[in-house]
């Protein structure tokens, strides 16, 4: 049976995690469009 060895990369260097800032981005855009949404929604109930 053929043993499978995972690939690595030739250069070490490379960035580990070349996704890493745009995901970042997009979680903290995320959660400051949910904030947004609760303050608004909470601030429309006060009246």
């Amino acid at each position: 049976m053929a043993k499978f060895k995972p690939v690595r990369r030739k250069d070490k260097n490379l960035p580990q995690k070349p996704g890493a800032i745009p995901c970042a981005i997009l979680i903290l855009t995320g959660i400051a469009l949910l904030s947004l949404l609760f303050y608004a929604v909470l601030g429309s109930s006060v009246k």
